[in-house]
């Protein structure tokens, strides 16, 4: 019998609560904030929908403004520094925090895996998979939203006109929750905001439709337009974030 002491040495890995390492250790899925898009290709319906629905969507702390709008955003996110190229959908809902407006979004659905993951990992996007598609024939810009091969949703638009080089972006409000082992519990739960840095805007407006074609239990078909009130289509760069505070921790 060897009478050595053991030989803790352990792993060649360190880790630090003070600075991320990202997982899996050996080639992270993605880079630390923040993340330069480029070139972004972007569709959105602006519209009205049933206060209801909105409510049915956000959490208590949170109050949808009078005019009850969703803005259903497509992106074809061709270059993205840390997390590579994607594309993804999401409805953004202007709200109130106490005195604070901002924009809640209640779903993302975004194409890779590493996007998904940074996204809720990160700000805690509330990401799923899907395949969102843009393109252009005739005049007219076409967009869907294709979740487990089935079609969730699909938009057209026909847009002309001055160009468009300056939007009214409101702060990004998320909830980012990180479920206990117990499954009692939260280890974090907190609602925060975001704002990002819009440049090299070149946009048109016009009008659009957007129907859910085939959501099947989708919640995101709750959002289903009223009232179309406005389309824009074009093209940004994005600095993402370029703030980020936390808004309240819940106990």
């Amino acid at each position: 019998m060897d009478d050595a002491p053991f030989d803790y040495r352990g792993g060649d890995i360190q880790l630090s609560a003070a600075k991320p390492r990202g997982l899996p250790f050996l080639q992270p899925l993605y880079e630390p904030p923040p993340y330069q898009y480029t070139d972004d290709v972007v569709l959105m319906l602006v519209y009205e929908a049933e206060e209801s629905a909105l409510r049915e969507v956000l959490p208590q702390e949170l109050e949808p403004l009078p005019e009850n709008t969703v803005v259903m955003c497509f992106f074809l996110c061709p270059q993205v520094t840390g997390m590579g190229a994607h594309n993804f959908t999401m409805p953004c809902i202007p709200v109130r925090y106490g005195d604070f407006i901002g924009q809640f979004v209640p779903y993302l659905y975004t194409s890779t895996d590493a996007s998904l993951a940074c996204y809720r990992e990160s700000q805690g996007w509330p990401a799923v998979f899907g395949q969102t598609e843009i393109t252009v024939a005739q005049g007219q810009v076409r967009a869907r939203l294709t979740r487990h091969g089935r079609e969730i949703m699909h938009a057209t638009a026909t847009v002309g006109g001055a160009a468009i080089t300056a939007l009214d972006f409101l702060p990004i409000i998320l909830y980012k929750e990180i479920p206990g082992l117990d499954g009692q519990t939260c280890d974090a739960a907190y609602f925060l905001t975001s704002t990002s840095r819009l440049t090299n805007l070149n946009f048109k407006a016009g009008d659009g439709e957007l129907i859910f074609s085939d959501p099947g239990d989708d919640p995101i078909a709750r959002l289903k337009p009223r009232k179309i009130l406005s389309a824009l289509y074009g093209t940004l760069d994005d600095l993402y974030p370029e703030s980020i505070r936390v808004l309240k921790h819940l106990k």
